[in-house]
């Protein structure tokens, strides 16, 4: 199994549960109902209000921007609007593609740019999955995954970056038991084929 295809494999694992099913119906990630993320669709969970294909992919599947906007700040109910998600499942299918090989680029290109060494598959997918969660950053200088690996002055580990989603982060102090069954994904899969 590539490595694309294992990180596909770890996303469809961590977003949704394994159930493809669920990619082309809308889901509140923060699950009440603030705005915070607005609705979320895709294998990728595309979050409406944090991340800017969310609202071109929707536009190419035939939604209105006054849809959109709804959807975004959750002020409307989005389980009719599904049917333009199943009519439009190639488009979704596309856009995860870009969303998931970018996930790996930005990981191997930060890594690279800052000269961070991951010991193997599962740590760089471990990196891909905390972009496609929390978003990578650092072109001119280390975010704070990456400024944080840098500052272990060693080669890491997928666990590595567990450590620093669960001290690191807000949502890792808060959903410690998240952030440790999506590590186990990325671990368990890595190894596979």
């Amino acid at each position: 199994m590539s490595l694309a295809e294992k990180f596909r494999k770890i996303i469809l694992a961590n977003e949704l549960g394994g159930d493809l099913n669920l990619a082309l119906k809308f889901s509140d990630p923060d699950g009440v109902r603030s705005g915070k993320s607005g609705w979320s669709f895709g294998v990728c969970q595309f979050d409406l209000q944090n991340n800017s294909l969310a609202a071109s992919c929707l536009r190419e599947c035939g939604f209105t921007q006054d849809e959109i906007d709804g959807l975004i700040a959750q002020t409307m109910d989005p389980r009719p609007l599904e049917d333009k998600l199943r009519t439009a499942a190639a488009t979704v299918a596309r856009y995860d593609e870009v969303q998931l090989n970018g996930c790996i680029e930005r990981a191997h290109y930060l890594l690279d740019r800052f000269s961070i060494r991951p010991v193997d598959d599962a740590a760089l997918l471990a990196v891909a999955d905390y972009d496609n969660q929390y978003g990578l950053s650092g072109v001119n200088k280390p975010g704070y995954l990456i400024g944080y690996l840098t500052g272990l002055k060693r080669s890491f580990i997928a666990h590595d970056v567990l450590d620093f989603k669960l001290n690191g982060t807000k949502y890792g102090r808060e959903h410690p038991e998240d952030c440790t069954r999506r590590h186990n994904n990325v671990v368990k899969i890595a190894k596979e084929g």
